[in-house]
This record gives C-alpha cells, sequence and structure tokens, in this order.
C-alpha cells in the first residue's frame, strides 16, 4: 500500500488492516497503529501517504478518512523554488522553527517546548540532504549562527548576500 518517507524514516501502510508501520533498521518495525476501523468489510487500506506542513498525512479505504502524524518538529515549504539564486535562512527561535525565502517568513511550525526535544546525537550536520531528495544546486554562502535572527536580521543578510538581479 501507501509508502513514505518522512523525518527521515520510512512509514509503510497495510492490507486488510488499514495498519502503519515505522521502519526503524535493520529488521525492526514499529506499529504506528491501526488507522480504519470501518465494520463489516474485508480490507481496510492505509491507501495514499503524503509530507505536507511538517506532517505525514495518511488516506483510508473505504473510510475516506485522513489521519495525519507529526513526529518531532519540522518546517517545509511545500511547493518548489523559482529558479535562479535564492536566499533561505531556517530559524529556531524559542518555542517554534521558521523558514524564510527571500526575507519572506514563508513557513512556521506550531509550537513545542524546546525542553522536551532532546537533538543530541552523534551524526554529522549535513546541508541539503532532504527528507524525499537532495538539493541539486550550488550553495555560495552558508552561515550558523549561535543566536536566533528576527525578521530583521533575516532580511540584513538578504541584502548583504543578495547578487544583483537576484529576486
Amino acid at each position: 500500500m501507501a509508502v513514505s518517507i518522512y523525518n527521515g524514516s520510512l512509514y509503510v501502510g497495510t492490507l486488510p488492516l488499514a495498519e502503519v508501520y515505522r521502519h526503524d533498521g535493520g529488521t525492526t518495525w514499529t506499529s504506528t497503529g491501526r488507522l480504519d476501523l470501518t465494520p463489516d468489510v474485508v480490507y481496510r487500506r492505509a491507501w495514499s501517504m503524503a509530507v505536507f506542513q511538517g506532517r505525514l498525512y495518511c488516506g483510508l479505504l473505504p473510510s475516506g478518512k485522513v489521519f495525519s502524524l507529526e513526529a518531532g518538529k519540522c518546517v517545509t515549504l511545500d511547493r518548489e523554488l523559482p529558479p535562479g539564486w535564492q536566499h533561505l535562512a531556517a530559524v529556531k527561535s524559542g518555542d517554534r522553527l521558521k523558514l524564510y525565502v527571500n526575507g519572506q517568513c514563508v513557513a512556521t511550525s506550531s509550537a513545542f517546548d524546546p525542553a522536551s526535544l532532546n537533538l543530541s546525537n552523534d551524526q554529522p550536520l549535513r546541508i541539503g540532504f532532504g527528507r524525499h531528495d537532495y538539493f541539486n544546486g550550488k550553495i555560495r554562502d552558508l552561515r550558523i549562527y549561535r543566536s536566533a535572527l528576527d525578521d530583521a536580521d533575516v532580511g540584513q543578510i538578504l541584502k548583504e548576500t543578495q547578487p544583483p538581479g537576484a529576486p
């Protein structure tokens, strides 16, 4: 049935019980639950999956319901970038994540308790390695700050780095 990569993990839907499982490596699969409980039918399907606004959505048959799951926090731009030079800024400030494109805030996560998320890990920071695909282009200027940027900061950096004729 449905298959999707979400927040770094593979999720699959099943037939005949409309269950969703997450692959945790090797032969380990974790059930996230049975989603369709339609009575008096033989087949229940976790039919389709999509990632939108930081959540994984699963469409079900025969009920026609759509459920969503959020694992961790992320912020996404759910459309493609226009061709050419673009300025991107990702900011974690307080209890929100924000994504800026060319100085405009285009996405904001829902609120979360920063103390509840343990970001410690032994993995290297990877820039341009997305959950669904890899960045295909050139990175001209990469900056990492120790404190959160506000709207004015992002706008100022855009002015400093924007090449002539860029959006």
